[in-house]
């Protein structure tokens, strides 16, 4: 580290953060810790070349973005395939010209492929290194890289025993972005032309596997009750879907909707809402637990299974209607729709995660 007269501690710190919000957006969070503990510190973001990365990545003109070439890393059946050896590489490549200039103090990746060029190359340079994993069952590159680099954070203790042979494991918890923090719901209400005394829903169908999700939430708008449609009101963060289509067919149930395809702003978002119905990526569950906001999940069930993993850790813990998203019929998602406005909000401790993984960060630093 370099000191300041001031006695402020001077640390250049590489992000690595890319492939979707889920790796992004808790760097972005540790990065806002680390910044006010040590004014003047340099982070310096590592990401791939995705056109959401440039969405998440585009409010932040005043940062350091650098990106890399990578390819999925699938294990050790990867080093046989041409294609993967030769992005890694050239990733490894960039990544080392890359550090060899910048010199920082510590290299955190936040899982994802993206991540595993820049850590390899930053143990090679023989930098600090630590990963953060956001789900309860570890990704590939995590549960490779946890075995060398310095330390690895956890936002679920239900993942340690997957992660055998890491040097150092921490439960951190999974921080989150300062703005969400923010409960400013009268603000909401009037940026979305809410009615302020009906019971709002946010609809979060913008994440992997969100187009059934979406699906199945308009197939069930049919078998809600007069009643609960005249109370409520619908926030539609519907990716992929069409926003105009989504709030016609909230109209012809007579549901007020606001949809969005994109929405930066999730601190209006939540603030809005008193319930949420989502898949289970770690970011959603991170926000909606701190928040303290009742949500149905609908894990997405394909894949590794990570998503009903943690919905199932979550559930222990927060308020949750857990549904199987290959069983559950519109009819019964309406069903339990109708018994989120029974569930009251129990929020959580706001800062403890980010607070948490920038000490481990420093820690590892020195």
């Amino acid at each position: 580290f370099e000191f300041r007269a001031s006695g402020f501690v001077l640390m250049k710190i590489v992000l690595a953060c890319g492939g979707s919000g889920g790796h992004i957006f808790p760097a972005f969070s540790v990065a806002e810790e680390l910044k006010k503990r040590h004014p003047g510190s340099e982070i310096i973001y590592v990401c791939g070349k995705k056109g959401i990365e440039s969405q998440i990545f585009k409010p932040l003109v005043k940062e350091r973005v650098f990106s890399i070439d990578s390819a999925p890393f699938g294990g050790l059946k990867s080093l046989g395939n041409p294609r993967f050896l030769i992005k890694l590489a050239a990733g490894t490549i960039q990544s080392l010209r890359f550090l060899e200039r910048e010199k920082p103090d510590i290299v955190v990746g936040f899982g994802g492929y993206y991540s595993f060029p820049i850590l390899i190359a930053a143990k090679i340079k023989k930098i600090r290194t630590a990963v953060h994993e956001q789900n309860v069952l570890p990704g590939v590159a995590n549960r490779a890289l946890c075995r060398i680099v310095d330390g690895t954070a956890l936002s679920f203790e239900e993942s340690a025993p997957a992660l055998k042979g890491a040097r150092l494991l921490r439960v951190t918890g999974n921080p989150i972005r300062e703005s969400i923090e923010k409960h400013c719901r009268q603000e909401a209400i009037a940026f979305f032309g809410f009615d302020p005394e009906k019971f709002t829903l946010l609809v979060v169908g913008g994440s992997q596997g969100a187009e059934s999700l979406n699906t199945v939430f308009m197939e069930c708008l049919p078998f809600l009750s007069d009643t609960w449609r005249r109370q409520f009101q619908v926030l539609h963060l519907c990716g992929k879907m069409s926003p105009e289509e989504s709030q016609e067919r909230c109209r012809k149930a007579g549901i007020f909707c606001r949809a969005y395809s994109f929405f930066d702003r999730m601190e209006l978002a939540y603030s809005a809402a008193h319930a949420a119905l989502g898949r289970a990526g770690a970011t959603f569950l991170a926000e909606v637990a701190v928040k303290g906001i009742p949500v149905l999940l609908l894990p997405y069930p394909y894949g590794s299974g990570h998503q009903m993993a943690n919905a199932k850790a979550f559930a222990r813990h927060h308020n949750t209607v857990l549904l199987n998203p290959l069983e559950t019929t519109p009819r019964e998602l309406a069903m339990k729709l109708e018994t989120l406005k029974n569930r009251q909000p129990i929020p959580g401790s706001f800062t403890e995660a980010r607070k948490r993984l920038a000490d481990f960060v420093e820690e590892l630093a020195r």
